[in-house]
């Protein structure tokens, strides 16, 4: 079985400085230094830190080869029993003919320790030689380390300890580190007369990992509940569980909320073992799923087909008899199923269904999908609580009706929710500087009529957008039998094709026909131009819109059941009346957008016509309250987790 282990890797920190010359000949010696002392840093490790300080001296005048230094450093750790790996390390060069020695000593209590140097003479061949003996007063035990500074000119690395480790207290433990640096004695040195070593040494925290073996790796079974063995660290979908981990000898397991990464704390030893638990990582739009408990089927991919609509041929919806070619007789896909949209994993509500109503005051709306971010996608569906599953939009309903996109069509920036002041070239029709008119409607609607949503605005999700896709279709394709291909321009009265009618009417035709294939997305192509947002008070979203309101897409009505040419009674966005989306086909002789047909299928409309319905969509908030059980008789309904009703 693999065991990962995750390391903490943090940048080194300087500690400590040196720079001296050394110089000796036979017969006498010359030098001069004052040491280095410590610049000390502090290195943080998660909760805790280590401060190193000291300094090492090998500052002395006139000393003779085998003259030693002593030299102090404290490495103290602060925080909650973390245990911190790290290396003293030092880093530069020796210009001396004579490498240098080194030896390194700890001790987790402070020691009185000293070094006493006896300068000898001895005369040989008639020459007189100088030489030191030096004696530690104390007691050191056996170095932890111990090796040479090799003569180079070149600069290089020495770790003059191997791995050390120091548990964090709240009142801070503390390490002592004795080191002896010696210029030994190897005969006559003359050559180093006016040469010298210089660098600095460091604190720095070690890639090792403290000595944890990782005994096995386990993943909680969303379906049975129980754990089950796994061969490796899980992946970042995944959480540990720090209730169900275990390790000997005290320590406790811990995660690192920056990274998902695992710490094991309250390490005073080597040694230790562990048994690992995680659990699946919900995303925000997961847990407004099992908010609502519900279920997802998974996915149905992109593409869907001329005959996988929903309509249920016992369906008490009108016309759920009609037999005619065209109409959709699938009952196989009901229910919950996901796609990708601009935030994550969306889930979205398709075919004959009765679970995704919801209450807000005296009004009823339904739920389209779940955003990636975890609000609730809901279009409006009348104040009277319908008698049969359906609701058809009308005045007696109090909704909108008759309501035209924009009284204009000779350009092709009234495809626009907004649209640019001038129509000269693509950037310019689609700025968003002007309102359109089905955008003031909404706006009347949001505040007056008796509706009063104005009321619950701090309900509504402004940073979530409403995709107006205006991007140009780049297939070169023709309407229907006309040979004339359309001139991709996007402004003025050039016929363009705009990106939804391409993956509705010619994803697999060809032409400028409704394909047996279509291919809707819940992924809006020109995020900062298209994608519809307020801001907020944290500053989020583009501010495009006043008021979080938009429309639905043609995308989405597909997802649900909808399809272009083919008319479906039985899936829960059919109404029996006509009404508007915000997703543009083409200019043509004319501006048109995608909307429904009364019989439920995909349809387009001039923007000047005065479509029968509009309903409107609005972002409730992934922190709200929930309940009821998303039916007609008993709607979700909703409250702020940490609020009430204004």
């Amino acid at each position: 079985m693999k065991k990962n282990k995750r390391v903490i890797i943090l940048l080194s920190v300087l500690i400590l400085g040196i720079g001296v010359s050394l110089a000796y000949f036979v017969g006498k010696t010359i030098f001069s230094g004052t040491g280095a002392t410590t610049e000390g840093r502090t290195a943080t490790v998660n909760g805790s830190t280590l401060d190193i300080s000291g300094n090492i001296d090998f500052g002395d005048v006139d000393i003779y080869p085998g003259h030693q230094t002593l030299s102090k450093v404290t490495a103290t750790a602060t925080g909650n029993n973390e245990l911190i790996a790290y290396n003293l390390t030092w880093v530069g060069t020796n210009n001396l003919n004579t490498n240098l020695k080194y030896k390194v000593y700890v001790s987790d209590i402070e020691k009185e320790i000293s070094l006493t140097c006896e300068k000898k003479k001895k005369v040989v061949n008639g020459a007189q030689q100088l030489n030191e003996v030096c004696t530690i007063n104390g007691e050191l035990g056996e170095p932890i380390n111990e090796g040479e500074i090799p003569k180079t000119t070149e600069e290089q690395t020495i770790k003059i300890t191997d791995t050390e480790f120091i548990t964090s207290k709240e009142e801070g433990a503390t390490k002592y580190y004795y080191i002896i640096v010696e210029y030994p004695d190897s005969g006559d040195q003359s050559i180093d007369i006016g040469e010298g070593f210089k660098g600095k040494a460091y604190g720095e925290i070690s890639n090792t990992k403290a000595d944890v073996n990782i005994l096995g790796y386990f993943i909680k079974n969303e379906d049975t509940g129980k754990y089950e063995e796994a061969t490796e660290m899980p992946d970042n979908h995944y959480i540990i569980n720090t209730e169900e981990s275990k390790c000997t000898n005290g320590a406790e397991v811990s995660t690192n909320e920056e990274d998902n990464s695992v710490n094991i704390k309250g390490l005073t030893i080597e040694g230790t073992s562990c048994y690992l638990y995680y659990d699946k990582i919900k995303s925000a739009s997961e847990k407004t799923l099992v908010a609502l408990k519900l279920d997802s089927k998974g996915s149905l991919g992109n593409s869907f087909t001329g005959n996988a609509c929903a309509l249920n041929t016992n369906n008490i919806n009108h016309n759920a008899d009609d037999t005619s070619e065209g109409s959709c007789k699938e009952t196989n896909q009901n229910g919950i199923y996901e796609a990708k949209d601009d935030y994550g994993v969306s889930y979205y509500f398709r075919g004959t269904i009765n679970n995704n109503w919801v209450k807000i005051g005296n009004m009823y709306w339904r739920i389209i999908r779940i955003n990636g971010n975890g609000t609730i996608r809901v279009i409006y569906s009348g104040i009277v609580k319908p008698s049969d599953g359906r609701w058809a939009i009308g005045e007696e309903a109090n909704a909108v009706s008759d309501v035209e996109f924009n009284a204009e069509d000779r350009d092709n920036k009234y495809v626009g929710f907004m649209y640019g002041t001038q129509s000269n070239s693509y950037e310019n029709a689609h700025q968003n500087d002007i309102s359109s008119d089905i955008m003031n409607t909404i706006k009347t609607w949001y505040e007056g009529n008796g509706k009063g949503l104005q009321n619950y605005k701090k309900y509504l999700d402004g940073a979530t957008g409403f995709c107006n896709d205006r991007q140009i279709n780049e297939k070169e394709e023709k309407w229907w039998n006309d040979e004339t291909t359309f001139e991709k321009r996007g402004f003025g009265t050039n016929s363009t094709a705009y990106a939804p009618f391409h993956r509705l009417y010619t994803t697999n035709s060809g032409e400028g026909t409704p394909s047996n294939i279509q291919s809707p997305t819940l992924k809006c192509g020109n995020k900062i131009r298209d994608l519809y947002t307020t801001k907020d008070e944290k500053g989020e979203g583009n501010g495009a819109l006043s008021i979080p309101i938009g429309l639905i897409t043609i995308d989405e009505m597909i997802y649900a059941g909808g399809f272009a040419g083919k008319s479906n009674y039985g899936y829960w966005l059919y109404t029996g009346d006509y009404y508007w989306s915000m997703s543009p086909k083409f200019y043509r002789s004319g501006a048109l957008m995608f909307g429904i047909h009364e019989n439920g299928r995909t349809v387009s409309y001039y923007t000047y016509q005065k479509v029968q319905g509009l309903r409107p969509v609005i972002n409730l908030k992934a922190d709200i309250s929930i309940t009821g059980s998303g039916t007609i008789d008993s709607p979700y309904e909703i409250s702020l987790a940490t609020d009430s009703f204004e």
